[in-house]
């Protein structure tokens, strides 16, 4: 069991167990502590292991990790800075365990804003990550939410390797198109004649995702942003006093620190499908919208037997994050080198899509009719 893995417990002066729970004033101590040799050491023979990286996508979340979790303050967020990543959870294949979840505890708000922030992450969090990563014996590493940005979505040299990384935008656009067909078939919509909107086009990103969606199969309109092709393009400007046109469908993109969309918004079309970190939308707004609309985030339904064993509230321990199932992909090809860097042409998308489908990830995980609310936690 993964808890036998776990140092949650301290020994009192007469010899028995007793948890450790800290007071709110103490340093944060970790609920869970594990050692990378922990992992290490029950990696597959001769293949080691793959890691998903992640940060915090905002501040409630911090206590799944942490005990003391204190409010937001100067001082509060210093001392997350100071704090350094951490082995989360291992992650299992059946009884095996393949790898780990490896997290960053300083929140997206405090680093991404900024290139003075960016650098900073990097520096004490992100290269610090990859490190635990080759002590606990992973050689492929694929990168959650937002940490593609500290280092150039792979651009910028680095000593550590291995691990290997991987971005995970190939396999997010091909996931994302995937949901885009998937609802349009439970809704009784025909993908070819859909109008489809893609929020965070002009993105790094939603570049990768317009170009896929305009691949073979394409809606019949694509609502977006300087793009070419035989699909219609049209552009809109996103603003809070300007109302949104009617589409059947949208595919979030975009990132930023707050949700913007309404329960009115989400009433305008069909289908929405949220790769946003964090959310596009509201709870509330998700809610209020739910007898008009289908709204869901983009994740993938994995093998049998996959558990990241981490509290990502997706529908089961088997779904994650499409860009996990990227470099679960491309551990299982044993690629030995940097696998999806910088903006993925189509081709190596498609590739990808492909290595996805030969693995078992699909995202076929409900019907439109019995779709339950997932909420993004951490990344």
């Amino acid at each position: 069991m993964a808890t036998s893995l776990y140092n949650e417990r301290s020994i009192t002066e007469d010899g028995r167990s007793a948890s450790r729970l800290p007071l709110s004033g103490a340093p944060l101590t970790l609920k869970h502590t594990l050692h990378p040799e922990q992992i290490r050491d029950n990696l597959p023979a001769r293949q080691g292991g793959v890691g998903f990286l992640f940060h915090a996508t905002d501040w409630d979340t911090l206590s799944f990790s942490f005990h003391n979790v204190k409010t937001r303050n100067a001082s509060f967020e210093e001392e997350l800075w100071r704090t350094p990543p951490f082995i989360a959870s291992p992650i299992y294949s059946g009884s095996q365990m393949i790898g780990a979840n490896i997290a960053c505890p300083v929140p997206l708000e405090l680093w991404l804003g900024s290139p003075r922030g960016i650098k900073r992450f990097r520096e004490t969090q992100f290269f610090t990550a990859l490190e635990l990563a080759r002590q606990a014996g992973l050689n492929m590493v694929a990168m959650g939410a937002s940490t593609p940005y500290a280092c150039n979505y792979g651009a910028l040299p680095r000593q550590i390797k291995p691990p290997h990384i991987t971005t995970g935008h190939a396999a997010t656009a091909a996931m994302l198109k995937d949901w885009a067909i998937h609802c349009s078939n439970e809704l009784d919509l025909e993908f070819g004649k859909t109008k489809l909107a893609l929020f965070g086009a002009a993105g790094r990103l939603g570049t990768t995702v317009a170009k896929y969606l305009l691949y073979k199969e394409a809606p019949r309109e694509l609502m977006a942003a300087d793009l070419l092709g035989h699909t219609k393009v049209s552009v809109h400007t996103f603003s809070p006093d300007r109302p949104l046109p009617q589409f059947d469908g949208a595919i979030l993109a975009s990132s930023t620190s707050v949700p913007y969309l309404t329960a009115a918004d989400l009433k305008r079309a069909r289908f929405w499908i949220d790769d946003s970190h964090p959310r596009a939308a509201s709870v509330e707004a998700e809610l209020a919208s739910r007898g008009h609309t289908l709204y869901i985030e983009c994740l993938a339904r994995g093998p049998a037997g996959l558990d990241s064993r981490f509290p990502f509230r997706l529908p089961s321990t088997r779904d994650c994050y499409t860009c996990f199932a990227e470099g679960y992909a491309a551990w299982q090809e044993g690629i030995a080198s940097d696998f999806i860097i910088g903006s993925p042409p189509v081709w190596s998308v498609s590739y990808t899509h492909g290595l996805l489908k030969k693995y078992g990830f699909s995202s076929d995980l409900f019907t439109a009719r019995t779709a339950r609310r997932s909420i993004s936690i951490w990344a």
